[in-house]
């Protein structure tokens, strides 16, 4: 089974499938200094490459070798997204994403291959200027100018610092379990600690606000808070004159906070406090049919479920 792969995640899906009994051809000048490749010319049955936002993999190629592909990414990581566009015998296209989770476990996966720092694909995916601090960090190592221990300290302590700013304006880049990218926002950091922010967003058109049931009116404002890489966030609605409408937890893989975004890929199944104290979990049957069509894990799907489970519980 002959694989190309490109891209941000590379090396460390490079050195697991090969592992796993997977040929590497038209590699890369790093990918054959750091494996010792040699198919240069061969031609390979499926390729793997970046998505746009980084935060997914492509898989096109032949189903007989995309398909064992994917079920050995899926043996490896628990918590995965796994999207089908298209399952053709002789043109299959698949779309993986990797939440925080993933990331960290791709991240031991390329330690064992060069020197990585922390955090390494987390950053990898946030952006262009992250990316390149990542790079410019590890090559500082690389040419021995900073001993790895000291790099990987004062990295963390960087990455430790990408909670975004007060007043500053962000975006909310939620991800469905269909690949659909939303980006909510810009609101305004209203509090911030260390790994807790607040985000206010000014609400702009009229309807009614999805799963509360409530009348949403220009003037209305949202206040998000989240914390970072945890699995919730909860917005909660008021009017122009302040009154309370409802609040909705939105059940999520951890948070990846950034300086100017946050994101993470939804889980559909929420949890909505009503004006009237009454609290109950909605859209279990979209979380159910993730399940069933093979795009999340059973462990995904007891997580999300036992998250939602708690928040009606303790109203956090």
């Amino acid at each position: 089974m002959k694989l190309s792969v490109r891209g941000i995640y590379s090396t460390a899906l490079i050195k697991l499938l090969i592992d796993k009994g997977f040929k590497i051809v038209k590699p890369t000048r790093s990918q054959i200094e750091r494996f010792g490749l040699t198919n240069l010319a061969v031609e390979p049955e499926a390729v793997i490459s970046d998505s746009s936002d980084r935060h997914f993999i492509e898989i096109r190629g032949v189903l007989e070798v995309v398909n064992p592909l994917v079920v050995e990414l899926k043996n490896f990581f628990e918590d995965l997204i796994v999207i089908w566009r298209m399952k053709d015998a002789n043109n299959s296209w698949v779309r993986v994403g990797f939440p925080v989770d993933a990331k960290k476990k791709l991240d031991e996966l390329r330690s064992m291959i060069a020197y990585t720092v922390p955090w390494h694909h987390y950053c990898r995916a946030g952006g262009e200027a992250i990316s390149n601090m990542v790079s410019f960090a590890e090559d500082l190592v690389e040419k021995g100018l900073v001993p790895p221990e000291e790099m990987s300290r004062m990295f963390e302590e960087q990455v430790n610092q990408f909670t975004p700013r007060l007043k500053s304006r962000i975006r909310i880049v939620h991800v469905k379990l269909n690949g659909k990218r939303i980006l909510l926002g810009p609101g305004k950091v209203i509090w911030r600690s260390d790994e807790t922010i607040k985000i206010l967003r000014r609400i702009m058109s009229s309807g009614v606000y999805d799963g509360l049931g409530i009348q949403k009116q220009v003037g209305d404002y949202a206040v998000t808070e989240a914390r970072k890489l945890d699995v919730w966030t909860k917005t909660s609605y008021y009017s122009l004159s302040g009154n309370f409408k409802g609040a909705y937890y939105n059940i999520s893989t951890p948070i990846a906070f950034y300086p100017d975004h946050i994101h993470y890929f939804d889980l559909d199944v929420d949890v909505v406090y009503l004006p009237n104290l009454e609290v109950k979990i909605i859209d279990t049957e979209l979380l159910e049919q993730a399940l069933n069509q093979e795009i999340i894990s059973g462990k995904l799907f007891e997580k999300a479920l036992k998250t939602a489970d708690r928040i009606c519980c303790e109203k956090p």
